[in-house]
């Protein structure tokens, strides 16, 4: 198309093509090293991050910047932001970044805008923002990567020396190279009208900012370049962004973006997305990347579906009510106004739909969705249309679901949504290669604010409040214990001693909740602050010897050399902004598990331990651990291990407490002495009720495995199947079957296989 072009600085250019920086291990100084739910490996993680926090943002539907023309119709902005954008979604070095949009009428392009989520790069790299007009319609978009699944889309080869692949053709050495097997042929921008502002295939340069406040967005003036491109109503076109730095894989440049919109972004990798040369070019992801354009609409347009209620997953089986503010205007000048609304739902995946007529005046507007049963998910989504005949962009589908308890146990996340890192990682066994977690049965619960009626499905419940939290069940917990003497619980969370009341230092009394149920006598908030700073930093931390839940976490402490520092570093291990955890004195000093070392108390600097992880029994009989701290953000320096998603991480070790069927039972290495001979003892007590113990020997590295069988020859119990190096061993089996069931009296055989040495005894359980 025909632009007033005016010449970018040549100097911002050159800068930007010719800043160079050490290439980056994964560091975590940097930041760098970030683990991310659906990465496929470390260099995939570093690619994108969780975040919490962003509830609320909100966009001024007014952008007017500073160059822009006098209206001529109706100020907008276009975006997709209507919850929160929880992932910061980084590009390095020659990558490309864009996101489409849907002209809902015609219109004129004011500026693009972006929220940026790390900017570390910005100190030896800059941005470039251009807009490009796709000739795709927006269901052809939607049919990559719609679904969930990442798509690698194509790239055009060439010989820039960097990756030696372009994004867009316009410095090719070859044709687009299709990598959807025919599905996309061509890419969205094969047209000659494709180029819609920019200098001649440049983009306008600018430094990215962070935005650490909510709402927050850097602008580019389409003015800039002496223009203001139009687009037609029912076009699609895109905010592209370049990095446009020259190490490759490094310079972080990273915005907020979030996986459950629908919309994917797309993003091309000069270098790969999975290792150098792995996944390069073009890929549909499965993000939608936070990036608005300020337009002046100049035509008629549809109604607007400014919102709705998005329902979450619930146990109540009655109709849910959905409300919605429906909008309509005519910036041509002609009628205008909302004729009707319809509100769709699906119980089958969208495959398909009952219609629903919306009752209310413009622009309020609801619909009842009928009750289902458990176990139910339902689908729904929102169309209108005006009186000039125009329908609405329909929404993208919204699904919830009839919560069903199948399970006996039950991971609350109070803060974390329910899948991905680091929810999906909390009880983790060793596997540094395929990262696999312990196998219990248990359902998941991430929707809020919940009560007994959930509770009372369940005989033992794990609740991380790391992110939250956002509401306390006090009473709820406490009611459904006393219930049940042989219900079990277990909390951890940073900040869940201070949240509730102003992060001030509190004791607690007989017959509070913390002291009583916890075993917490007084709480100390923030105690990695010093008063001026410390809350960047990680905690040391001392796992007790011998202690219950800490002294499996002490042993392997000692077992890989203890001259590293055990660390609390959340920073690094899940991202989180900063260190703000507390410390604790217990009830019960003797049920410590773990200290941490203190910086500040009050606000004031201290040098102290104090209690990090404690355990008790309740006056009922109940098993409670509490952690003031995340687990899974427990490592080592300078050597590292990841001690949080160890098989002794603490946590593991209170589901193993709770007697839990598919926690590995706790094996003790009672000497390192190489023996000389394979032995497997005489279990003892034998009798036995409720427990025993067995020990071990082996007299080389092998693949051990230990048994249990009846008089038929079942099998009834896996006691261990794993690596160990020479030495004796001591495992204690508590008379549970592997659906943690307690088995009957009777004779039992246990049979140990390392190696080529096979023996079985025989053991006796009474009751």
């Amino acid at each position: 198309m025909l632009k007033k072009l005016l010449t970018i600085s040549l100097m911002l250019l050159i800068a930007s093509s010719f800043m160079f920086a050490q290439n980056r291990a994964v560091l975590k100084a940097d930041g760098d090293l970030i683990k991310l739910k659906k990465a496929n490996s470390l260099r995939e993680a570093l690619k994108t991050t969780k975040l919490t926090g962003l509830n609320g943002r909100s966009i001024d539907k007014n952008v007017i910047l500073k160059g822009a023309l006098e209206p001529q119709g109706t100020l907008d902005t276009l975006t997709y932001y209507d919850r929160n954008f929880g992932s910061n979604f980084g590009f390095f070095g020659q990558d490309v970044m864009f996101q489409y949009f849907l002209a809902p009428a015609d219109l004129i392009i004011n500026g693009a805008g972006f929220s940026c989520s790390d900017a570390t790069g910005s100190a030896n790299a800059q941005i470039s923002v251009r807009l490009m007009k796709m000739n795709w319609t927006f269901e052809e978009f939607l049919s990559f990567g719609g679904d969930g699944t990442a798509v690698n889309m194509g790239y055009y080869p060439n010989s820039d020396g960097l990756g030696n692949i372009d994004p867009f053709g316009e410095d090719a050495t070859g044709d687009w190279v299709d990598l959807t097997e025919g599905a996309a042929a061509t890419p969205p921008w094969a047209h000659d009208d494709y180029d819609l502002w920019s200098d001649f295939g440049f983009g306008w340069p600018i430094t990215a900012e962070l935005q650490d406040e909510e709402g927050n967005y850097q602008w580019v003036d389409m003015s800039n370049l002496g223009f203001n491109p139009q687009v037609s109503a029912g076009e699609v076109f895109a905010v592209v962004i370049t990095h446009d730095g020259t190490t490759l894989d490094g310079d972080r440049i990273g915005f907020y973006a979030e996986s459950t919109i629908g919309v994917p972004g797309w993003k091309f990798y000069e270098n790969g997305r999975f290792a150098p040369g792995d996944g390069i070019g073009w890929w549909a992801r499965e993000f939608t990347w936070d990036f608005v354009v300020a337009v002046d609409l100049v035509g008629d347009r549809p109604p607007v579906i400014n919102s709705f209620d998005r329902l979450t997953t619930t146990l109540s089986t009655e109709a849910r009510t959905v409300t919605a503010n429906i909008t309509d205007d005519n910036p041509s000048g002609g009628a205008a106004g909302v004729a009707s609304a319809t509100l769709s739902y699906s119980l089958d995946e969208g495959t398909t739909w009952m219609d629903i007529a919306m009752t209310g005046t413009e622009p309020d507007f609801s619909a009842e969705i009928p009750g289902q049963a458990p176990g139910t998910t339902v689908w729904y989504k929102l169309n209108a249309v005006d009186v000039e005949g125009l329908p609405a962009q329909e929404t993208l589908p919204h699904n919830y679901s009839i919560f069903e308890a199948t399970q006996p146990n039950l991971v609350i996340f109070d803060g974390l949504s329910g899948a991905g890192y680091p929810s999906a990682y909390y009880f983790g066994q060793d596997d540094f290669d395929n990262f696999t977690t312990i196998d219990f049965a248990h359902d998941v619960w991430a929707y809020g604010a919940y009560d007994e009626s959930l509770l009372n499905n369940y005989n033992n419940v794990f609740e991380i409040v790391t992110g939250g939290p956002g509401s306390y069940q006090r009473e709820s917990l406490t009611n459904w214990m006393a219930a049940d003497g042989s219900r079990n619980y277990f909390l951890a969370g940073e900040e869940w001693l201070g949240a509730d009341n102003g992060y001030t230092d509190q004791a607690y009394a007989a017959g509070s909740f913390e002291y009583d149920v916890l075993g917490v006598a007084a709480s100390y908030n923030d105690i990695s602050y010093d008063g001026t700073s410390g809350q960047e930093l990680p905690s040391l931390l001392f796992p007790v010897e011998g202690s219950a839940l800490g002294g499996a976490l002490y042993d392997l402490y000692v077992a890989n050399g203890s001259t590293d520092s055990l660390l609390f570093d959340p920073i690094f291990e899940i991202s989180a902004a900063s260190n703000w955890m507390d410390g604790f004195d217990a009830v019960n000093p003797d049920n410590v598990d773990l200290m941490v070392e203190t910086r500040g108390i009050a606000g004031a600097p201290a040098v102290e331990t104090k209690a990090a992880a404690v355990h008790n029994v309740t006056a009922g009989g109940n098993k409670v651990a509490f952690m003031s701290l995340d687990p899974l953000s427990i490592n080592s320096s300078p050597d590292y291990y990841w001690y949080g998603f160890s098989a002794s991480s603490i946590q593991v070790m209170a589901g193993n407490w709770f007697e839990i069927a598919g926690f590995p039972l706790e094996v003790k290495q009672t000497s390192e002495l190489v023996p000389n001979s394979y032995a497997l003892d005489q279990n003892y007590p034998n009798p036995f009720n409720p427990s025993t113990v067995i020990n071990y020997s082996i007299v080389k590295p092998s693949e051990v495995s230990l048994a249990v069988y009846d008089v038929l020859g079942r099998k009834v119990a896996d006691l261990l199947n794993e690596s160990q190096k020479a030495g004796s061993y001591q495992v204690t089996w508590n008379g549970l079957n592997n659906n943690g069931q307690k088995v009957n009296s009777g004779v039992y055989f246990y049979t140990i296989t390392a190696g080529d040495f096979v023996q079985t005894r025989k053991m006796m359980l009474l009751k």
